[in-house]
């Protein structure tokens, strides 16, 4: 299947998500002129811009700007490992001119953080964007063309009392470095983690040779076709619609990979003082623009595959989400940078 059917295959999928949950009935073409507040309504990005979790905000940007017919902009506030910018919203007013926009640092920060200047419960979770897997990546060097190979050249290592293999992160706490983490878990043996500010200086290390190891986007695939790095493996349950001939970690045939499944999430949330109502209207605008015109390629552009779900089904997916990732990240003490 091409690249272009898989396109289209998914934003029917979304539609008859949409339609089946009975939201498009509350965005018709009279209601779409109604803005949900008269003022500006700012999308909050916990992350400095340029990043996935930003690019994705300003592609809903405009899509609800056109919807509501008001102005609707995107207010980078990065700092404190995304603390500063959820902050600034769970204390907004819950009228639907503040929401955020963010992703794995919202759960991340519950289990790495003793305490936080807000209540996560302060913030009612309204709509999921997307999600995305993590690519196991190696310097072509390493002597292994998957994930099996590879977990008996770490075990190998260890036994014989060699130097843990390096694996590479965009920074302390970040998803991929959680990743890491588990997969060493998994295969039994240590890893040693370097962090680094960013997942390009990461990549280029990686691609030197100075790491081994990483997990990262489906966007570090443009390194594999050129050589310069070899791709083993997908770190979730499911094969990525992105990545379709990569295998999932799971289907290694390492029995202590076999439940293996993490990956990146991307959402929108509003203070929890919005209404219902309001918080409905939001949820059904915000899934309808992800199904409008040409938005499912912009998702799947940054690496994410887009998902429309109810409301209810994105406070299970962060419950979940907890479970995944707390257990080794309490087992390493792992804290943000």
């Amino acid at each position: 299947m091409k690249t272009s059917d898989r396109i289209c295959l998914t934003r029917r999928q979304l539609c008859h998500l949409v339609a089946s949950a009975g939201l498009l009935s509350l965005t018709t073409a009279a209601g779409a002129q109604q803005p949900v507040v008269a003022a500006t309504v700012t999308l909050v990005v916990p992350y400095a811009a340029g990043g996935v979790t930003d690019t994705l905000a300003r592609a809903l940007a405009r899509r609800l700007s056109e919807t509501w017919g008001n102005s609707v902009v995107v207010d980078n506030r990065p700092g404190g490992g995304t603390v500063i910018g959820t902050a600034a919203v769970a204390r907004a007013a819950g009228d639907g001119a503040t929401l955020l926009v963010t992703s794995f640092g919202f759960v991340g920060n519950q289990l790495m953080l003793p305490s936080l200047p807000y209540s996560p419960s302060a913030l009612a979770p309204v709509s999921l964007i997307g999600e995305s897997t993590g690519v196991l990546l190696v310097n072509p060097s390493v002597p292994a063309r998957n994930a099996a190979e590879l977990v008996a050249w770490m075990r190998s290592r260890a036994a014989a009392g060699a130097n843990p293999v390096t694996f590479a992160s965009s920074g302390n706490g970040s998803s991929v470095h959680v990743m890491a983490e588990m997969f060493g878990a998994a295969a039994g043996v240590p890893i040693i983690h370097v962090p680094y500010r960013g997942n390009a200086p990461a990549l280029n290390d990686l691609m030197g040779g100075q790491v081994q190891a990483m997990f990262d986007s489906t966007g570090a695939l443009t390194h594999v076709k050129t050589g310069r790095l070899r791709a083993l493996a997908v770190s979730t349950a499911q094969r990525s619609m992105l990545a379709p001939d990569l295998p999932t970690l799971a289907e290694s045939g390492v029995p202590s990979l076999a439940r293996f499944d993490a990956g990146s999430w991307f959402g929108v949330f509003v203070p929890a003082t919005a209404s219902p109502a309001l918080q409905a209207r939001l949820h059904a605008n915000i899934n309808a623009a992800l199904v409008s015109k040409d938005m499912p390629e912009d998702i799947m552009k940054t690496g994410v595959e887009p998902r429309v779900v109810s409301q209810a089904a994105f406070s299970e997916h962060l419950q979940r989400q907890l479970s995944t990732w707390g257990p080794v990240i309490r087992e390493k003490n792992i804290r943000p940078d």
